[in-house]
């Protein structure tokens, strides 16, 4: 079922059709520790919070199981000082004073009894912080002293200054941009003075909606983003935006973040914060989810919380590859509506709002769970140290953690089709699992959200996900198992980005300091352009021409006038050196090339791997089987792969010595490159 058919307003349903499954190969391996950067265990409390007001008592009911079983945490709310008033004051030009503090209104409720006061954000909305011609320097008295009152002064909390601060700027002028320039000099002038005065807090802003980086060729991201960047940014600790699926005004459709859209914005702002400060700053993604305006103040309904619960799913599998980058990922789940929408139309559940954790039941008495609860339910047992996992279509997320005897490994199918996953475990690992219990979380037949659970000690080495569905193994393994080796993700960013799309014009990257090895590597290439235009590049490393995939993660974009993503292509890792350029070259004019950076996985030691082909053999596979390397040392002509019986299933035609060939149609198994030169050489895929 797709999402589009609820976007009207007597929510019918329909199911698209059925088609087989595609396949995809997951190479799976215990024996790998992997680090993202610095980061390999994970930490909760960045990903798996709730937007609860942390400072009351409105889930007094739900902490013990929501907060203590579930393991999750509250995250963000909206409290604070008032300095500069409301709407109401700021048409009359008074401002308010600051609103009275009592500690003991925060440090004994529920939640604090489980959990410390730390990791957790503190906003308001713009009119309670902000006015034409305020005084910064007062308004960080303000802010600090409540800061003192609610929280310890040596935890680490958030201070993200305004919620959604550019959204309403007409409010505060009729010169929007000179609104905006003055907002962001207000944080930088509040950031220095809060600082000082309280350097446990990070500060950090502008939280903006869904950044459209991409609309007006790029014309919205330099009017919102990289102004305040370069107003702001220097003061700031984080960077902080929302991602959200969304509908899009122009066609009534969903215009989806989720996958290579969100890959695109999120590198745009770190190539740029890279090119201003020679360092990625932290992002706090202050929301994510689904987000359907006009669902706002209506009844609640179960019909749409399936489609809450796939976005959140798609977009926290993407941000849980970025550990080292990200500050903190909050879902967009909220609390009891009340607390939010005091002035909405309340139906007769009293429940105005459909993103809420929790809505009264039927009797009107109590309160109970809606199925938004499935999402820290699915959850609740992801921790651990991050392990070894590669999917070759990107399509399915894959996510793999391991703690005492407990391995979880996490896939996520972003499209509308079902796959087959062929998981590829190495030999060790398929003889250590004793039991294997299978978590899912998919949209059932009568359209809504279930999760299941089931258990089995048959080996499992192929399993079909569902469109759109979560799956989870948990891996029952041996409590002592050690890691053989470790392989470590870095990313390398560029000084360039939006560069000008010119026909048949190869735009250049320069990289330097690339971090080289054993391992492997891959190019993304993030672009906004038209969607009828050509959006395959051609792209070489070092005047080595890469093969670019025609698949890119999540939907094709096809509802809306410009495509914004970013396309993954594996490189072999004998095309890197310490300095590189990269040629990116488009058939037709029009748009930018906003962001090119290479990522690298490199191990730590050279240890034998059944799943990964050292990249100095003559000829091995790599990429989950996609990609064959085959060494310019051997010098051939007219190439061909037979299996082992000598059969040819696939002629290299135009062969050029040192090419990487596509056998991403090849089956899994072993094969023979038959040269004129050099014989037969065995090969694994």
């Amino acid at each position: 079922m797709k999402l589009n058919y609820i976007l009207n307003s007597t929510l019918i349903l329909g199911f698209s059709g059925v088609s087989l499954a595609q396949e995809t190969n997951i190479t799976i391996d215990l024996g790998i520790k992997k680090y993202i950067g610095k980061e390999s265990t994970l930490d909760r409390s960045k990903f798996f919070g709730i937007q609860s007001g942390a400072t009351s008592n409105e889930l007094k009911e739900e902490s013990t199981y929501l907060f203590t079983e579930l393991n999750t945490f509250p995250a963000r709310g909206f409290e604070g000082p008032q300095p500069h008033g409301d709407l109401e004051d700021l048409s009359t030009g008074k401002i308010s004073s600051q609103v009275k503090i009592s500690s003991a209104d925060y440090k004994n409720t529920p939640i604090f009894k489980a959990h410390t006061k730390s990791n957790y954000v503190i906003t308001q909305k713009p009119s309670k912080v902000f006015k034409m011609g305020a005084d910064a320097n007062e308004a960080a008295d303000k802010i600090t002293a409540y800061i003192k009152e609610a929280f310890s002064e040596k935890s680490s909390n958030y201070l993200d200054l305004m919620d959604e601060a550019f959204a309403n700027t007409s409010l505060f002028s009729d010169d929007t941009n000179a609104a905006k320039k003055e907002i962001s000099t207000y944080y930088s002038n509040v950031a220095k003075v809060v600082k000082k005065k309280f350097p446990a807090l990070k500060i950090g802003g502008f939280s903006s909606i869904r950044p459209r980086f991409e609309l007006n060729n790029f014309k919205y991201w330099e009017a919102n983003h990289k102004m305040f960047m370069d107003i702001a940014g220097e003061q700031m600790d984080f960077l902080s935006l929302k991602l959200y699926d969304e509908v899009d005004r122009d066609t009534s459709t969903i215009n989806y973040c989720a996958g290579s859209d969100a890959e695109a914005t999120l590198d745009l702002i770190e190539t740029y914060s890279f090119n201003k400060w020679n360092k990625v700053k932290p992002l706090l993604i202050s929301e994510y989810g689904l987000k359907v305006p006009y669902w706002e103040g209506t009844a609640y309904s179960p019909d749409r919380d399936a489609f809450i619960l796939e976005s959140l799913n798609k977009i926290v599998m993407s941000l849980l590859d970025k550990p080292d980058r990200i500050e903190k990922a909050i879902p967009y789940i909220l609390g009891k509506a009340e607390k939010f929408y005091e002035n909405s139309v309340v139906n007769p559940n009293g429940n105005p709002h459909p993103w809420t954790i929790s809505h009264k039941s039927a009797d009107g008495k109590s309160y109970e769970y809606t199925n938004l609860i499935k999402f820290y339910e699915f959850w609740k047992d992801v921790e651990g140290v991050r392990t070894y996992i590669a999917s070759d279509n990107p399509d399915i997320q894959v996510n793999a953690f391991y703690k005492k005897g407990k391995w979880i490994l996490i896939f996520n199918n972003l499209s509308d089709d079902a796959q087959l996953l062929n998981f590829n475990f190495s030999e060790f690992d398929a003889e250590r699992i004793t039991k294997y219990t299978l978590r899912r979380l998919f949209l059932n037949e009568s359209g809504q959200p279930e999760l299941t659970e089931a258990f089995t000690d048959i080996h499992i080495d192929q399993w079909d996900i569902d469109p759109n569905e979560t799956l989870m193994l948990i891996c029952d393994v041996p409590e002592d198992t050690e890691f053989a080796t470790s392989i470590v993700e870095y990313n390398n960013y560029s000084k360039e980005l939006l560069k000008p799309i010119v026909a048949d014009k190869p735009i250049e990257f320069e990289f330097t300091n690339v971090k080289t090895g054993k391992g492997k590597a891959n190019i993304r290439v993030s672009f906004g352009k038209e969607i009828n235009s050509d959006l395959q590049p051609i792209v070489k490393i070092n005047g080595n021409i890469v093969l670019t995939p025609k698949n890119w993660a999540g939907y094709d974009q096809s509802n809306r006038k410009t495509f914004f993503g970013m396309l993954s292509i594996p490189i072999p890792m004998s095309y890197l050196k310490d300095t590189n350029v990269v040629e990116v070259t488009f058939a037709d004019t029009g748009g930018k090339v906003s962001s090119v950076v290479i990522n690298t996985e490199l191990f730590s030691t050279d240890v034998e791997n059944k799943n990964y082909e050292a990249p100095n053999a003559l000829v091995y596979s790599s990429h989950g089987g996609n990609l064959l390397h085959i060494s310019s040392d051997i010098k051939c002509k007219s190439p061909k792969i037979t299996d082992l019986e000598g059969n040819t299933v696939k002629k290299l035609k135009a062969y050029k010595n040192g090419e990487t060939v596509d056998i991403s149609t090849l089956k899994v198994g072993k094969y023979i490159l038959e040269t004129t030169t050099d014989g037969k050489i065995k090969f694994k895929k």
